[in-house]
């Protein structure tokens, strides 16, 4: 089928996000999901702060695709890709030029082994930050779909052949499908989990844990800036819980760079925020904005670090960033 499956879509879009690229390659585009997806979560979400980005004329990350049965294409993908190229990816990749993300979605176990090792080998040559992939784990027996041979299954890919290639880390989303990421050198890892998605009970039970550890940790009476994606917040009992970045009380998005997050927590410590308070899914928002996560430690002490918060109190006065 010329699509992949949902699962992977809460992973796949926040390892994007950490990634930040600014080019991305989509190998087999098939009906154009990801090119939507990709689209919405760099330019489009960028237009929270910058509104002509939410306009073609004004979008700023090229987003490209190769597909190999043009008849797939339409006039959607003509206005979400920059540019699709038609034609094989093993011929074609060698011919372009870098992307700081390559993407494939449930494209390698259309090839046979030999051909899919040479397919990544090709795609971390053209990649600046990383290539990341998804493929199913158990055997689907897929034969030709809407017309089109290429959709047959001719491999089964596991974690192990992926280790194999340097800068490897894979994950098993929803039991059934791989995840790999494969990082350049220097590239920080990523956090392949976000605390939303398919994460079933485990994950709920995790979340209500940090649930509990902020309600005992934080007095409910006391205003405090809560670091969550959305996650907790709805579901706590204090009476003014500040989203991060904020707009009119509502959450605005993770902040375009460090000065961007310094400047929205002085603007809450202004209106009376005592703590900032760091939830587990957002960890990774310490390695994304360094600069950030320096003026955290070096103005405000921390109260608290465990495996669910990291906990800030925000009281004494900082220097000048």
């Amino acid at each position: 089928m010329p699509s992949s499956r949902v699962h992977t879509i809460p992973t796949v879009i926040h390892l994007v996000l950490q990634l930040q690229p600014r080019s991305i390659l989509d190998v087999g585009v098939g009906f154009g999901k990801w090119g939507h997806l990709f689209r919405e979560y760099t330019d489009i979400l960028g237009a929270e702060h910058d509104p002509g980005r939410y306009h073609p004329t004004g979008w700023q990350v090229r987003i490209d695709g190769i597909e190999g049965h043009a008849p797939y294409l339409t006039e959607m993908h003509r206005f979400l890709y920059d540019t699709v190229h038609v034609g094989d990816a093993l011929d074609l990749l060698p011919t372009l030029e870098s992307y700081d993300l390559i993407f494939m979605g449930d494209i390698i176990e259309h090839l046979p082994k030999e051909a899919g090792r040479q397919l990544l080998r090709s795609a971390l040559d053209r990649a600046g930050r990383a290539v990341l992939l998804t493929t199913p784990k158990f055997e689907t027996g897929q034969g030709d779909s809407c017309g089109n041979p290429l959709e047959r299954h001719q491999s089964l890919w596991t974690a192990e052949d992926f280790k194999a290639f340097p800068g490897a880390h894979v994950r098993t989303v929803a039991r059934t499908t791989l995840v790999a990421l494969l990082l350049k050198p220097g590239v920080v890892v990523p956090s392949f989990s976000s605390g939303t998605g398919a994460g079933g009970p485990d994950m709920a039970q995790r979340m209500e844990e940090t649930r509990s550890a902020l309600c005992e940790r934080v007095p409910w009476e006391e205003p405090f800036i809560l670091i969550d994606e959305e996650q907790l917040r709805s579901s706590l009992p204090h009476a003014a819980v500040f989203p991060f970045l904020e707009k009119d009380g509502q959450f605005w998005g993770a902040p375009e760079n460090d000065q961007a997050a310094i400047a929205g927590l002085q603007a809450l410590r202004d209106r009376g925020a005592k703590r900032l308070v760091l939830a587990w899914p957002c960890f990774w928002w310490l390695e994304r904005y360094p600069g950030f996560a320096r003026f955290l430690h070096e103005h405000f002490p921390m109260e608290g670090e465990d495996e669910y918060l990291k906990v800030f109190d925000l009281q004494p006065e900082p220097h000048t960033a």
